[in-house]
């Protein structure tokens, strides 16, 4: 149990580590062997990203086509919309082979003919996607910028006098909301990003230090 327990656990977590301090250490130190050592490590992550991808896809049209096989009883419909969507990456994976360029070993991901299948089907879903998620945004700033502490009254006000203020109408009768509105941009948004910004950076490098001592538990294997 133990071997298992650190050939599954623990020796992922030693070959993480020897790999990712040597990187670290090239943001400190200006040496050829590391940075070398980063550009090589650099590619064979971009390889294995690429197949752990694609094996991600796989897996996750085989867990919708289970999901499918439990809930047969709503139609035909959902078998539809999984044919289509699997057809569609088929269809991709099938271009980018077939007009891959195979003495620079390049997938053909930039020819016209998947370039219009890409922009044809994606570019209609992305812009539906975005459109969803602004009346989502919207849904949300409503039920947050009310009156109801006083954080939320300085929010909802900021708001509004800055909306106001890339309004030209309300410009041209309340000229004094174009430096109040300037000011809250300037100063009030520039400083809380800033803190948020660093909050961050200081939250990444945390949780970065605690996946590679083996700390953090999103990390390694959770057990109920």
């Amino acid at each position: 149990m133990a071997s298992r327990n650190f050939i599954r656990r623990d020796l992922p977590l030693i070959l993480v580590a020897l790999t990712a301090f040597p990187i670290l250490l090239n943001r400190f130190v200006t040496d050829d062997l590391l940075k070398n050592y980063w550009t090589t490590l650099g590619s064979w992550t971009s390889y294995i990203s690429m197949i752990a991808w694609g094996l991600g896809v796989i897996y996750l049209f085989n867990g919708e086509y289970h999901a499918l096989q439990m809930n047969k009883d709503k139609g035909i419909v959902p078998y539809l919309m999984f044919g289509i969507l699997v057809g569609f990456s088929l269809l991709l994976v099938g271009m980018s082979i077939l007009y891959a360029d195979w003495t620079t070993m390049q997938l053909g991901i930039r020819h016209e003919s998947y370039v219009w299948w890409y922009n044809g089907f994606y570019g209609a879903q992305s812009q539906a996607f975005y459109g969803l998620m602004f009346l989502y945004l919207m849904s949300a700033s409503y039920r947050m910028l009310r009156f109801r502490n006083l954080e939320a009254s300085i929010l909802l006000l900021s708001g509004v006098i800055y909306t106001l203020r890339n309004t030209p109408i309300f410009n041209l009768y309340f000229p004094w909301m174009m430096p109040l509105g300037e000011w809250i941009n300037n100063i009030g948004y520039t400083g809380g990003y800033n803190a948020a910004l660093i909050c961050m950076a200081f939250g990444s490098l945390l949780v970065g230090c605690r996946q590679l001592l083996g700390r953090e538990r999103t990390a390694v294997e959770v057990t109920a």
